[in-house]
């Protein structure tokens, strides 16, 4: 099937249907394309969803509509591309690398709601990965990291700039 890409950023089949465009790796680590074509996990197709005239990429994992705001994680398979229905589209905003709050939740990359994190003081900056803090600590995706992990060189050194904030 011939594919063409759209200005939004997915692409179109030239029978009409809309898609994700991701990749796939095998055992031996070849990279193949893969057109995710439906919604995880309702088997929604994306043509009856994602208002194309306003779809864009956010950051992150994140992309958004005039109505929703959807989530793509790479995994070795191609991942799968949802609603995150959870998500107010009018608030949403991506932070640093791997994180993103509406107006009601801290989310990271993954797609998860951050629950225990302090809402208020939580923060993070572009370029230091998967990292963030707030008033109860520093976090490594969703994990409040330990003193034993904060004595490792790398994770000083992120530390640092998180301080600095």
């Amino acid at each position: 099937m011939n594919w063409k890409k759209l200005d939004c950023g997915l692409w179109l089949s030239e029978n009409g249907t809309l898609a994700f465009k991701t990749e796939t790796k095998d055992v031996q680590g070849n990279l193949s394309n893969r057109f995710i074509t439906e919604l995880c996990c309702d088997g929604k197709t994306l043509n009856a969803s994602i208002d194309t005239t306003t779809f864009k990429y956010l950051g992150s994992t994140f992309y958004k509509d005039k109505h929703h705001i959807y989530t793509h994680f790479t995994m070795a398979d191609g991942g799968n591309f949802w609603i995150l229905e959870a998500a107010d589209a009018t608030s949403f905003e991506v932070l640093g690398d791997c994180y993103a709050k509406d107006k009601n939740n801290i989310y990271d990359g993954r797609a998860r709601i951050l629950d225990g994190v302090d809402y208020d003081t939580f923060i993070t900056i572009k370029g230091i990965g998967c990292y963030a803090k707030d008033k109860n600590g520093y976090y490594f995706w969703n994990e409040l990291i330990t003193e034993d992990q904060l004595n490792t060189p790398e994770i000083m050194g992120i530390i640092e700039q998180l301080r600095d904030l």
